[in-house]
């Protein structure tokens, strides 16, 4: 059960997302080549909002957005407060891309126990949307009891609505996806399980009286663009390698249920990424990623697409020079 998209013009969507990158550079060319948005990582390095306050200063037109934040490190009125300021500062092109995040950021960098992810994914929606809006109404939450949500210190928000995203994988945060969000931002999603997050999305929005299709679905693509499909298969297996051995029991539970339980099993056993990376065989690799030429790359978006992908957001692998994120921007502009 695939989504419908009878615009021809969704065709032409296409986001970026950069993760440690933070060059002024790649953004006025993602600019320049017409990408509709640009996604800010945030683990623990930069501050996603620091990065996107200062693309806002060399860009006119493209959407700023957080991929992603966490609702366990800020507090939802820091997220409205931080969201608002960039809209402002941007002229109303901020989008916030959410996420439950993983128990080695929440807990082992922040210090702050991982517990009920989807309670309290609902509860900062919620939240955040009351802040933006100046709601006069106090709220009584299971994890915030603001008093005065409407309170602005003589600003008012650009916006009284910023999109917000939820970057959800399993079935449970997929269906509050279609319940409470304007976009559903998988990551490393097999395309074949796509029907299935579909239907997930759709049980979620009826729940809510609400239309799937107005839910954008807006795709992490991991791209590694070469000549050489070797190479490019090589860049993909580190990356999808590291996602594996530091992030165990999210993204590895998606490969198992592809068939791949041994090869993720020797990957997270593997004594370096490099030769976690040579246990991953290729078909795996082709579920999470796209690897090979500009035209093998272009004609897989394209796939991408047709199978209910609204807004896919490409990607380089981790450790993808300023060279081979250039090409990647060239190759998959619209």
């Amino acid at each position: 059960m695939g989504k419908e998209r009878a615009n021809e013009q969704m065709t032409q969507r296409i986001g970026v997302l950069f993760g440690r990158a933070d060059d002024s550079e790649l953004i006025r060319i993602a600019e320049a080549l017409n990408y509709e948005s640009v996604w800010a990582a945030e683990g623990q390095g930069r501050t996603a909002f620091g990065k996107l306050e200062r693309w806002a200063t060399v860009t006119e037109k493209i959407g700023l957005a957080t991929g992603i934040v966490n609702v366990f490190s800020r507090s939802p009125a820091t997220l409205a407060q931080a969201i608002a300021t960039l809209d402002d500062h941007s002229n109303g092109r901020a989008i916030l891309g959410l996420g439950v995040a993983h128990p080695g950021v929440v807990e082992e960098f922040h210090g702050v126990q991982f517990n009920q992810p989807l309670d309290r994914m609902a509860e900062y929606v919620e939240l955040v949307r009351r802040y933006l809006r100046g709601d006069p109404e106090g709220f009584e939450g299971q994890f915030f009891t603001p008093k005065r949500p409407h309170f602005w210190d003589g600003f008012k928000p650009v916006r009284e609505r910023v999109p917000i995203y939820n970057a959800a994988l399993g079935p449970g945060n997929i269906r509050l996806t279609g319940q409470v969000a304007d976009g559903w931002l998988p990551n490393l999603f097999p395309l074949e399980k796509l029907d299935e997050g579909l239907s997930w999305l759709e049980t979620g929005a009826e729940r809510a009286g609400r239309d799937v299709t107005d839910i954008d679905v807006a795709m992490y693509i991991l791209v590694s663009v070469d000549d050489d499909p070797e190479a490019a298969y090589d860049r993909i297996a580190h990356h999808v390698a590291a996602y594996l051995r530091d992030i165990p029991g999210f993204y590895d539970r998606v490969a198992s249920d592809a068939g791949f339980e041994e090869s993720v099993s020797a990957a997270k056993a593997a004594s370096s990424t490099a030769t976690a990376a040579d246990a991953l065989p290729k078909p795996f690799l082709d579920l999470v990623g796209v690897a090979g030429s500009p035209e093998t790359v272009r004609n897989e978006l394209g796939a991408i697409r047709a199978a209910g992908v609204d807004l896919p957001i490409v990607r380089a692998p981790i450790g993808a020079s300023l060279t081979e994120q250039r090409r990647l921007l060239r190759v998959c502009a619209p």
